[in-house]
């Protein structure tokens, strides 16, 4: 069953009056449950791709449909960011809170969530991920490693269907960055949570994924 079809996605921005493209026609259909890896250069369109699967980034031209949402439907992109849920390259840009108990209820705080539910999820996620050591400890007190996986307990608190993550060990050693991307890769067989992981490190990242979707100026050269 597919999660995610694209079809003939175009972009571009405007920059001193002048029209760049960065993505050309893209397209591609992923299953749910993948562990999906996309690579390639820098400037390539990673991030700009991966910004429309999570609806931050309007879709100027195609088809795009995420969990049976159209992205063409103003009206679906609250739906949308709700199900994809997305770590981002800097871990200090992501915390918005001071304590890390207060970062994992956050954004169910936000919606409303009883407050029984909120502590039984953030009970569960804390437990998952290990982080009861360090659960009422201030968010600025944390090392790089401890506040990526902050952020991606953060996002699994909300239950996501898809779980998009842009080069989030590139600021970690390499110890926590091959730490980091095992937890995703338990995530993605425990709970049959889909991935979509743009990374550098692909030594760490080949011989887990089940697809690599390889970019260049804007294209899709591989999806295999």
């Amino acid at each position: 069953m597919d999660i995610i079809k694209a079809n003939n996605i175009n972009h571009s921005y405007i920059f001193a009056q002048r029209e760049i493209k960065s993505l050309y026609d893209i397209s591609f259909k992923i299953e749910k449950g993948e562990f999906i890896s996309i690579v390639g250069m820098n400037g390539c369109g990673k991030s700009t791709l991966v910004k429309h699967l999570n609806a931050l980034i309007p879709l100027q031209s195609g088809e795009l449909t995420i969990a049976s949402l159209d992205c063409r439907n103003n009206k679906n992109i609250y739906k949308i960011r709700q199900k994809c849920g997305m770590v981002f390259q800097n871990p200090d840009n992501q915390i918005v809170t001071d304590k890390v108990w207060h970062e994992l209820s956050f954004g169910l705080e936000n919606l409303g969530v009883p407050q029984n539910v909120i502590r039984r999820r953030v009970g569960e996620m804390a437990s998952y991920f290990g982080i009861q050591d360090w659960f009422r400890k201030k968010t600025d007190e944390l090392s790089g490693g401890q506040k990526q996986l902050l952020n991606l307990a953060s996002v699994m608190v909300m239950q996501p269907k898809v779980l998009i993550l842009d080069e989030p060990t590139s600021q970690l050693d390499p110890i926590a960055a091959a730490d980091f991307i095992a937890t995703l890769k338990k995530l993605n067989t425990e709970f049959g949570i889909t991935v979509l992981l743009v990374e550098h490190r692909l030594e760490d990242v080949f011989p887990i994924a089940d697809k690599v979707l390889l970019m260049e100026n804007g294209c899709v050269l591989l999806y295999d």
